[in-house]
């Protein structure tokens, strides 16, 4: 996931020439696994610019040894344009469609934007909750400092290096759970409610939430601890589906 964010970013600063913020990233499904020595294609472009922030859109290939190149994964996130301290800035630059096939890509992620406006809504109020009461009895909490190497802007943490992170932490709770090898699936749609600075403390509260015959479904919290200031602000919430394979990749 944090190549797919990595190359969304690097379309969208491309076009803003101004350091993004990952504010959200839509449901996302793994539809083929990577496996070491696979050629992994990845395409990203910029569907549409708002005042201060854009839709991306990344498609994922990869090909196997003698084999067909495959899709693997179609990712649609969004970006803030920000300045060093996490405030939005204005994006001065505009795309126009060409052609009826850039409208379409236009169009959709102008819907998918609208979409996401009204599931964030009540981002204000989301960024208070931060109750860890609910988290489930089968429950691991980590905490994490969060060091000048995780952001790349200003003292900003970089979103694909929390991806990563989140990724890592509900596969070992998956692993300890199952008890054997097992590859993330999807990811729910994730919204950002506050920036991540350096000097924070993250606290990474995970649950198995639920378990089926092969997958689970496990749910992070993420709490971002400012330790001089004494405030804890609600970052993120994230669902991911993770299946337990055998040695050839198979659900078992």
């Amino acid at each position: 996931m944090n190549w797919i964010v990595t190359a969304g970013n690097l379309a969208a600063s491309r076009l803003t020439k101004k350091p993004l913020l990952l504010a959200s990233i839509e449901d996302l499904f793994f539809l083929q696994p990577v496996r070491i020595g696979d050629v992994v294609t990845v395409k990203a472009m910029v569907g549409y610019v708002g005042k201060t922030s854009l839709e991306a859109e990344v498609v994922v290939f990869c090909k196997p040894l003698h084999e067909e190149e495959k899709l693997c994964t179609r990712a649609r996130m969004s970006f803030v344009s920000s300045d060093v301290h996490g405030k939005p800035v204005p994006i001065e630059q505009r795309i126009e469609p060409a052609d009826e096939k850039e409208m379409k890509i236009y169009r959709y992620a102008k819907e998918i934007r609208e979409g996401r406006l009204m599931r964030i809504a009540q981002r204000k109020q989301k960024v208070q909750d931060t109750n860890l009461e609910d988290i489930g009895q089968l429950s691991l909490r980590v905490y994490r400092l969060v060091f000048p190497e995780d952001a790349i802007y200003g003292n900003l943490m970089y979103g694909g290096k929390l991806l990563l992170i989140l990724d890592e932490i509900m596969a070992i709770m998956a692993m300890k759970f199952a008890k054997g090898a097992i590859v993330t699936a999807s990811l729910d749609a994730l919204d950002f409610y506050h920036p991540i600075y350096v000097g924070n403390i993250l606290v990474l509260a995970t649950s198995l939430n639920y378990v089926g015959r092969s997958s689970m479904e496990i749910g992070v919290k993420v709490l971002a601890e400012d330790p001089v200031n004494n405030t804890v602000q609600h970052t993120c919430t994230a669902f991911s589906t993770c299946v337990k394979v055998d040695e050839h990749g198979r659900p078992r």
